[in-house]
């Protein structure tokens, strides 16, 4: 991206993904806090501030996708930051289930048959589909950056005009303290439920976090981020609703308070809104205009969540947390086209009860829980990594034991947790829902951690992200021998391997072969086929099960593993090379001795690069065919690729 779009592209996407709520949120909100919905915005504002700082802090450390996911993996381990990165996926789910059924609703100044029933459960399907669509053929180049910030440009004005014109035709004040009774009117309980249902209207900000990484900026440009849309979009939001409910009151009833906003009007409130204002001329221009700005600025919510969606899979995927099929990368332009299908469908199923007031519960569900870990992860990464370089700082820091805490991640966290807590004691129905996915999440990543994966719950264990990658390479083997030595670079070489013999194969043709061989070697004083030790045996085969898992990734190679006992390594490679006719040898470049004084004395000889070892210079001296070489990473950090882009290995050829 051009580094002039860069900062206004990330606030404009952020304030989509926020500016979108209002459209219901507005609703959800008044229902619980009646005329102190202007008051609950404004303070979710400053919560919302503070969740700003704390994700600009992590996202210009680390720069990777992820959001709280990632600030978890880096402060505490793979468990929690699953368990954050697994509540981020249904509140992507249930964002777009609300775009998608809210539009009908702003559509019906075209026709009312769509607010109700088939028409609108057939719509919101229509928009789920169209965004799924859009993400499969990897709608993400300039032209939806363009589409994007005029569509968020639009719906600013929008919100504007409706708060200048309402001043103008329906400004009362008292209208909001009309029907208030202090702690009874409405209820603490009511407050503190409004309060958390409100955290709806902010749902960009990990969209906006999956975006960042591909962003130029310097430090300066995140303090106007943190400036623009921290302050500016909670105000916008307390004016609307201040202007609302003084166009749509709360007036008594049989059953206390209420107003049409969280009635009739509640998919559709700021319809509902600008309907009210007199003279009729004006209801007109405005109910028009809304409707024309409305849809576009939805579908571009339901869009951006999807793509947001469909990377924190793909993130997920890569760090073993999922399975990788799950993350897989298709087509020209690379995306996860199964994740995205599944993410429609769940999507839709959501949609179809129609209630945005279940919705938002759900979300506020894992919102909360999300957002906990994320300040707690920024609380901790100050205590346990204070010397990474950060090019923001969350400000406001107390001293404690001389490490600098930042108070507002501090607060931020207690708050979001005691949110949650909340949600769990006032909202049923969203806490079975909500509780159940995190159960079920939970169950799946222990069995396919300890059983599939073979490993611990809290080590990060990450795929090459270009075994995600489904793109045929410019060169192709039919049998490929890969030795494995039970080392970190394994996975970089098998991938590699497979990476060049998958192949599209045609019927009737032999599928590219992959040999991966782990040679034990054994001394001269035992005889060459008596049992291997245990621990030998043992890590061979986890070298060897680790590099099967690896190389499936590739539908359409054949993998085969074998154990081979030999006197010394590098004999034993060249000997199954040519005993299986092998085209190509992929190894890594083992570190060699640290012995110095030449070849002589066992030591790094003098016309050898540093990267080649005594096996892999015997290897490349006698091997039948061509030899290729996996340099060693450059750093442990692991390898990063974007579904819509090439991946980039820390590792060469």
């Amino acid at each position: 991206m051009k580094r002039w779009l860069g900062v206004p592209l990330l606030f404009v996407t952020a304030s989509s993904g926020v500016g979108f709520s209002i459209y219901f949120a507005l609703g959800v909100v008044a229902d619980r806090a009646l005329g102190l919905t202007p008051v609950i915005f404004l303070a979710t504002g400053l919560f919302f501030a503070i969740t700003t700082m704390t994700y600009v802090e992590g996202g210009a450390m680390f720069q990777e996708r992820g959001g709280s996911s990632t600030f978890a993996r880096h402060a505490f381990n793979e468990l929690i930051s699953f368990i954050a990165g697994w509540a981020i996926l249904i509140d992507y789910l249930i964002v777009i289930s609300l775009a998608a059924i809210t539009v009908p609703h702003y559509l019906t100044p075209i026709s009312s048959s769509l607010d109700a029933g088939v028409g609108e459960v057939g719509m919101a399907g229509v928009v789920i589909a169209f965004v799924a669509g859009l993400n499969m053929i990897g709608y993400t180049g300039s032209s939806r950056l363009k589409a994007l910030i005029v569509v968020a440009l639009g719906d600013l004005a929008l919100r504007v005009a409706i708060i200048v014109v309402g001043v103008i035709v329906v400004w009362n004040p008292s209208l909001l303290t009309d029907q208030l009774n202090l702690f009874t009117t409405p209820s603490v309980k009511d407050i503190v439920y409004a309060f958390v249902l409100s955290m709806v209207a902010f749902a960009g900000i990990e969209a906006a976090s999956n975006l960042a990484p591909d962003i130029q900026w310097d430090p300066g440009d995140l303090k106007r981020v943190i400036g623009a849309g921290a302050v500016s979009v909670p105000l916008l939001y307390a004016a609307v609703a201040a202007v609302a409910l003084m166009a749509v009151p709360v007036v008594p009833g049989p059953n206390g308070p209420h107003t049409a906003l969280a009635g009739g009007l509640i998919e559709q409130p700021v319809l509902g809104v600008v309907n009210s204002y007199r003279p009729q001329w004006v209801a007109d221009i405005l109910r028009w205009s809304t409707a024309l700005i409305a849809v576009p600025v939805l579908v571009m919510a339901a869009n951006t969540a999807m793509l947001g969606l469909s990377r924190h899979v793909y993130t997920l995927a890569t760090n073993r947390q999922i399975p990788s099929w799950l993350g897989k990368l298709f087509g020209r332009n690379t995306t996860p086209r199964l994740a995205i299908t599944i993410a429609a469908v769940l999507s839709f199923a959501l949609a179809i009860p129609g209630d945005v007031r279940f919705l938002a519960g759900i979300y506020a569900f894992g919102a909360t829980l999300a957002l906990a870990i994320a300040h707690g992860s920024i609380v901790k990464l100050r205590i346990t990594d204070p010397d990474r370089e950060r090019p923001y700082k969350v400000p406001l820091n107390i001293r404690v034991r001389g490490t600098q805490l930042p108070l507002p991640a501090i607060v931020g966290a207690v708050i979001a947790f005691l949110s949650w807590i909340s949600v769990i004691l006032l909202h049923r129905d969203a806490t079975l829902v909500g509780g159940g996915w995190m159960i079920f999440g939970l169950g799946a990543y222990v069995v396919y951690r300890l059983l599939v994966e073979d490993t611990s719950l809290t080590k990060r264990v990450s795929v090459p992200a270009s075994a995600l990658a489904k793109r045929a390479p410019e060169i192709e083997y039919g049998n490929i021998l890969v030795p494995v030595f039970g080392t970190k670079l394994d996975d970089d070489i098998v991938a590699t391997a497979g990476r060049l013999a998958d192949a599209e194969v045609e019927e009737g043709e032999t599928p590219p072969r992959l040999e991966v061989i782990y040679v034990a070697e054994r001394p001269l004083t035992v005889p060459i086929d008596s049992p291997l030790p245990k621990v030998q045996r043992e890590k061979a085969d986890r070298a060897l099960k680790r590099a099967k898992e690896v190389a499936e990734e590739y539908d359409s190679v054949d993998v085969h593993t074998d154990l081979v006992a030999a006197r010394q390594v590098g004999a034993a490679i060249i000997d199954e090379a040519n005993r299986r006719g092998a085209e190509v040898i992929i190894m890594g470049a083992e570190p060699p001795t640290r012995i110095r004084g030449g070849a002589v004395l066992g030591g790094i000889g003098a016309a050898r690069p540093e990267e080649v070892g005594k096996v892999t210079e015997y290897v490349m001296r006698k091997a039948p065919c061509r030899v290729l070489l996996t340099a060693p990473p450059d750093d442990s950090g692991p390898v990063k690729a974007t579904p819509g882009g090439e991946a980039d290995s820390t590792s060469g050829l």
